[in-house]
């Protein structure tokens, strides 16, 4: 059974970003808007009987604010029609500040979404026009105080860092303009250069890492003492503000993806819907990512890594039927542990800072 329900909207506003690689199409009529949302209203009902109360929902992208006020309040409208929500269920979703209107910010709120993550990516001309960042800030402080007053419960902000020619002054303006929006939740990520993304046919990556690593810790540095410490790798918050939708993936939970490309996970089986939309729209299958047993277990095992808190013994046991005395048979985690990469202790087992830096280093042992 799924419990939570991830939703993928593959559209954007006036063009693809540069770095960006995620399905989507640079721009819709609303003929095929249209399209989209009734074979998506007919995955809901081939899905909701697999479906228990959802704890959390997420609508990504694309950009899901390329949607109009009346088409987001028939996706609202189905998602409510199909599932069940717990009565605190976590709704998130993401939206580009250039095409989300206030009007679109009433509709947004009032079909139910509580968590709303903004893209800014950085509020530096010369770098969002370096990595091919479309679209402007203009209105985002007008947005943010907006949704406030309406009641927006709680606020994420996206922010890139380790751009080419980037330099800590400018990153330090980023975090100091992001937190002077007040948000509940500050994402950070280093840029990716993506294989299939127009960025990387223009630039190279750093060659050095060592700007990533100031930027690294400037974030530890300055979000925790705004009270945004880090949760994960990249990203910061307050517990009570941690994503659940994404804190919950990592710990192992299941969630049903519905739209082009989406991706679900039923505990074994990992089906991904065609990363096409005239294929998903001609009902095309899923492909399947089914492994042995034992190889999803420590696959589910090795992604709570990404987090500071690893796995509590509880959790562990609960999820995974892993005992304190199991975990130290498992493959490569004595060897984590004397690498201090890993920490084992009465609580539970979980990153070191070393080991949450060097996490694909973790992953590779452990899977």
């Amino acid at each position: 059974m799924y419990s939570s329900l991830y939703i993928h909207i593959p559209f954007c506003h006036g063009g693809k970003c540069d770095y960006c690689a995620f399905f989507s199409l640079g721009d819709s009529t609303q003929e095929l808007r249209m399209q989209y949302l009734a074979r998506l209203e007919e995955e809901f009902a081939e899905h909701e009987d697999q479906c228990t109360p959802l704890r959390s929902i997420f609508i990504g992208g694309g950009t899901p604010s390329a949607l109009f006020p009346e088409e987001l309040a028939r996706l609202f409208n189905a998602i409510r029609k199909h599932f069940t929500l717990e009565s605190d269920c976590e709704w998130s979703m993401e939206a580009n500040p250039d095409s989300l209107t206030v009007e679109k910010l009433h509709a947004v709120l009032e079909g139910g979404v509580n968590r709303l993550s903004l893209g800014i990516q950085s509020f530096q001309p010369r770098l969002r026009k370096r990595i091919g960042r479309r679209g402007t800030l203009q209105t985002l402080p007008k947005l943010v105080e907006t949704a406030r007053k309406l009641g927006l419960p709680k606020l994420n902000l996206d922010l890139i860092y380790d751009i080419p020619g980037q330099n800590m002054t400018e990153w330090d303006s980023d975090l100091k303009e992001a937190l002077a929006l007040n948000p509940d939740h500050l994402s950070c990520y280093s840029l990716i250069f993506e294989e299939r993304s127009p960025l990387s046919q223009r630039l190279s990556p750093p060659s050095c890492d060592d700007f990533f690593l100031q930027c690294w810790h400037r974030n530890d540095e300055v979000l925790s003492a705004h009270g945004l410490p880090r949760y994960e790798i990249s990203n910061f918050a307050a517990r009570e503000n941690r994503c659940r939708h994404n804190w919950e993936v990592w710990h192992g939970q299941t969630y049903l993806g519905c739209g082009p490309a989406a991706v679900s996970f039923d505990g074994m089986d990992r089906p991904a819907n065609p990363a096409n939309l005239a294929s998903w729209l001609s009902h095309a299958p899923p492909t399947h990512d089914l492994l042995a047993p034992d190889a999803r277990r420590r696959e589910i095992f090795a992604f709570a890594f990404r987090t500071v808190d690893g796995w509590p013994w509880e959790l562990l046991q609960d999820k995974l039927g892993l005992k304190p005395e199991n975990v130290a048979t498992l493959p490569a985690v004595q060897q984590l542990i004397d690498q201090q990469l890993v920490l084992c202790d009465n609580k539970g087992i979980c990153p070191t800072p070393k080991g949450l830096l060097f996490n694909d280093e973790v992953l590779a042992q452990l899977l």
